[in-house]
């Protein structure tokens, strides 16, 4: 029933050409992102994508929702 539905809905969106913008361990791009908050991390180098919140989608060069993404900073320095 209604997995199906999403699945004809997704189809049909991908028909038109409307993807995913990928974002998790991507640089930081404002035309495609939209930053939520900072996060110090010792894994990844600073401005990365370390988590996307909410997904965004374009369609073909145009941006139709940004993604809202966690941003990787500096680690702290506190010991």
């Amino acid at each position: 029933g209604v997995e199906m539905v999403f699945r004809k809905f997704r189809d049909t969106l991908e028909n038109l050409g409307v993807e995913p913008i990928e974002a998790e361990g991507t640089p930081f791009d404002e035309d495609l992102h939209e930053a939520m908050m900072r996060q110090p991390s010792e894994d990844a180098d600073p401005g990365t994508v370390l988590q996307e919140i909410r997904k965004g989608y374009r369609m073909e060069d145009r941006v139709i929702r940004h993604s809202r993404v966690v941003v990787a900073s500096e680690p702290s320095e506190e010991e």
